[in-house]
């Protein structure tokens, strides 16, 4: 592929996006007309999870198409330093496109590019490394609002309390990173032209807490009599007792269990919606200014979350566990006219993870892949080589909370630190009410033995199985003595 042939490609990130929090996904009111265009005119997966449903490990999955047992994150652990040398973006700079990365990395150490050329970061107010420097406070402070402070309206960076940022929308950090992003385009375009290609990461911090959205989108939620209300069911019963306040960062408004009153819950759940409802905005605003200002068209658009939030679903909050409000994500791809590759297409039937990402964007740019990937390309299924993927079930985990093995029909969790199974049809029960494992199901058992033979493949039996069998006591022994995984 000539140079000037080169697709450029923009990987758009939204922090703690729930994948069902969409319009394309049918959320009942939620406002995302930009991420829906970018669906719309592409290709939608419907079924997308995080195969490690935190920050720190779902963005080294996200960076090197592997999943967490090999690339060593299967928790959550931000002071970790990671030395891959075959990241995304070192596959990209290392084939002639300049690299650029505007918002959240969430990396140790910070200052480490791993294989960008120019970062404009801002990482919600962790100073992990000496000397860090976040670009948006110092530009904040700049603007007179640094005494002030990141979390301006008394609300944390993990926390459910939610109300409207006290910031003018134009100095809020989700227009920051749209600003920055349109900045970095302008200035790549004036110094190397439109024949250079380019990868830009554009991370948006939101909506991860704190949900503190501009005036005027909290309130288009706070007013909205058809606020959802959050789903209990059995799922309430299982881990949720021993957890309640999170006492690890001190005595702070967060939880992971926590069952609030309906008038609470719906409080911060318009804050969140309202932080999704303003990043759709500048979403559409930065693609606007790269179609009809800069008028560049051989341009490849991915959009993913990271991971979700529960939301108050089955009383959890945050993320890390395996039901569909932490584990599920938005996963779009659109590809240029000129491709000519079919547009509008969804994929409800196909299980995808972030770990597929990667090669689906070196696949589509021609780029040779490098040799520790784990995840699909899904080229050949967009092109319509293939009807289906090889793969019916991912792999997902999370250190504190278990293994979860999700396909597009049903879910299997298993809880290793307390031994609780769960087993979930998600054609019947979409919002996981009832756990069907009891009920000796034949494909909850099915989902069991392949969850074992899986642990099995992966060497990691003493740490997880006695005499061929799913064990909490044996992991219980290990759940901090996990190397190498226990980063």
């Amino acid at each position: 592929m000539k140079r000037s042939n080169r697709p450029n490609v923009v990987l758009i990130c939204a922090d703690q996006l729930r994948g069902d929090t969409l319009g394309v996904a049918g959320h009942p009111v939620v406002h995302t007309p930009g991420i829906d265009a970018l669906a719309h005119t592409g290709h939608y997966f419907p079924r997308a999870v995080s195969e490690v449903p935190s920050c720190v490990g779902a963005r080294r999955t996200l960076f090197s198409g592997q999943w967490p047992v090999t690339h060593g994150m299967v928790g959550f652990d931000d002071m970790a330093a990671w030395d891959e040398p075959d990241t995304l973006c070192r596959v990209f700079q290392r084939n002639g496109y300049k690299t650029y990365c505007i918002g959240k990395r969430h990396v140790y150490p910070q200052d480490e590019p791993y294989g960008f050329d120019r970062i404009v970061a801002h990482e919600e107010g962790r100073f992990l490394s000496p000397g860090y420097r976040d670009d948006y406070l110092d530009w904040l402070a700049d603007q007179g609002w640094g005494d002030f402070g990141l979390f301006n309206a008394g609300v944390t960076n993990n926390g459910y309390t939610s109300r409207p940022c006290v910031f003018p929308e134009e100095y809020h950090v989700t227009t920051w990173t749209a600003t920055q992003a349109i900045r970095i385009m302008d200035e790549h375009v004036r110094d190397h032209g439109r024949d250079t290609p380019f990868f830009l990461f554009v991370s948006f911090s939101k909506p991860h807490p704190p949900w503190d959205p501009p005036a005027f989108f909290f309130e288009r939620y706070a007013n909205d009599p058809d606020l959802p209300d959050p789903v209990i069911g059995d799922p309430s019963r299982y881990v949720g007792g021993r957890m309640s306040f999170v006492k690890a960062h001190g005595p702070f408004p967060e939880a992971e269990y926590l069952p609030l009153s309906l008038k609470n819950i719906r409080r911060a759940r318009a804050g969140y919606y309202g932080c999704i409802d303003h990043v759709d905005t500048q979403i559409t605003r930065f693609t606007y200014h790269m179609w009809r200002m800069l008028r560049l068209r051989n341009l490849v658009f991915a959009f993913v979350g990271d991971h979700g939030d529960m939301l108050g679903d089955h009383h959890y909050w945050a993320k890390s566990y395996g039901y569909e409000g932490s584990i599920r994500v938005p996963f779009v791809l659109n590809f240029p006219a000129q491709m000519d590759l079919p547009a509008g297409r969804r994929y409800p039937d196909t299980t995808v993870g972030l770990a597929d990402l990667m090669p689906t964007l070196l696949d589509v740019c021609g780029l040779p892949a490098p040799g520790r990937m784990d995840g699909l390309s899904l080229m050949p299924l967009l092109r319509g080589e293939i009807d289906r993927l090889e793969r019916e079930y991912l792999h997902a985990e999370h250190l504190e909370f278990g293994h979860y093995l999700v396909g597009h029909r049903d879910k299997f969790i298993w809880h290793y630190r307390t031994g609780q199974f769960e087993y979930y049809d998600l054609q019947e029960d979409p919002l996981e009410c009832r756990n069907l494992y009891g009920e000796d199901h034949p494909g909850a058992r099915a989902l069991r033995d392949q969850l074992r033979g899986l642990i099995a493949d992966q060497g990691r039996e003493c740490d997880f199985m006695r005499d061929g069998a799913l064990s909490n006591e044996v992991a219980q022994r290990h759940t901090h003595e996990f190397p190498p995984y226990a980063v």
